[in-house]
């Protein structure tokens, strides 16, 4: 790929993470109550919350095993704020206000209060959105997997 391109691609790339990220951090600032429950569906723009429905803009997937969730969601679903460097790096920090995470898009590393630690997939993009492996964010955020449907492919999370 010739520089120019490269350039417009990473700026293209960026923007949409910032917009994800910053639309995670202002939307956890203006919800009401945690949730104690979610689900998610491989293949379906609908995410449940407790007993309410709403619509995600790119779909839950499996690759290589793993479960992949727009990043920005369930960190908001969860209290937590993220914000993006405009480069690779996603600041996460918890409701708790101690608990502070830094991940890399494209690696599966990130730092937990200081210590390097490892997930079982890397981040990645998908249709301009950040998506991480559910399990292992939703463990790090206070999730539990309390159910798995392999035939309908959901995963349901308490909290």
């Amino acid at each position: 790929m010739k520089q120019p391109m490269k350039k417009t691609a990473a700026l293209l790339l960026g923007a949409a993470i910032a917009l994800s990220a910053t639309g995670a951090a202002a939307y956890a600032e203006d919800t009401a109550p945690m949730p104690s429950k979610l689900w998610f569906q491989v293949g379906n723009y609908n995410i449940g919350i407790d007993d309410n429905v709403e619509k995600l803009d790119t779909t839950p997937y499996i690759e290589n095993g793993v479960t992949f969730v727009p990043f920005a969601v369930i960190a908001a679903k969860s209290g937590a704020r993220i914000n993006y460097n405009g480069k690779q790096t996603i600041y996460m920090k918890k409701s708790n206000n101690k608990d502070t995470y830094t991940f890399t898009i494209g690696s599966d590393k990130y730092v937990f209060n200081g210590e390097e630690m490892t997930l079982n997939a890397k981040l990645t993009v998908k249709n301009g959105r950040v998506v991480v492996p559910l399990r292992d964010i939703g463990t790090l955020l206070g999730w539990k997997v309390a159910s798995y449907d392999n035939e309908k492919k959901i995963v349901q999370m308490t909290m």
